[in-house]
Order: C-alpha cells, then structure tokens, then sequence
C-alpha cells in the first residue's frame, strides 16, 4: 500500500509579545480576522492594515498621511521601522511596552482607515 503523504504549511511561530498583540487585537470590534495564506491578517472595512510579519515583528498600514503627522515620535523610536510601502511600518515587538507601542499605533491606523 503506498502511502500519502500531505503537504503542511509550517506555521510562523510568534514570539510571546506578539501572540499576545493577535489575541488582544482578535477581540477588538472594528478590525476583522482573517487566516491567509501568508497567516492571520487585521482589516478595517476591507483594508489589511496589519499583519504579523515575523517572530517579533508586525507590519502596520497607518497611510503616508499618518506617517508624516507621526514622523517626529516615530523617528526617535527604535522599535518602528519604515517598509518600502511609505503607508506600512515594521513595528518590533518584544517587550511590553512595544506591545502597547502597537496596540496604540493599531488604533491610529484603525481611525486612519474608517470613514
């Protein structure tokens, strides 16, 4: 009997801080969860504005216009980074007050993307 093997997409495992960040973020009312393929995405109103882009680091659509209002607090922190997408952040998360840091951030994107 030959047997069948299937093909499983190894999970990207979160480091503790963001873990906690997606189970707090799942609960929020005006973001919707969904599983990609590339891994659990937010959205407001059919906009992806964040998704975990690594152990420690999440990716966050704030649109350029908040960028730039943000651009002085966002220069002197080093835990949020530019992406090639000037709307997109990396924001590090590994301690708590990086988990606040994106909590906070995640409630501007979210005002940022709502009519």
């Amino acid at each position: 009997m030959a047997g069948i093997s299937v093909w499983r997409r190894a999970s990207l495992r979160h480091g503790p801080y963001v873990a906690r960040a997606m189970a707090e973020l799942r609960s929020w009312p005006a973001l919707a969860v969904s599983d990609t393929r590339r891994g659990v995405a937010f959205a407001v109103r059919g906009t992806e504005i964040l998704r975990p882009s690594g152990r420690d680091e999440v990716h966050l659509r704030l649109t350029a216009a908040a960028i730039d209002r943000l651009e002085p607090h966002l220069r002197v922190c080093d835990q949020v980074h530019a992406c090639a997408d000037r709307a997109w952040v990396a924001v590090q998360v590994d301690a708590e007050p990086d988990l606040e840091l994106l909590l906070a951030l995640t409630s501007v994107a979210i005002k940022a993307h709502a009519p």
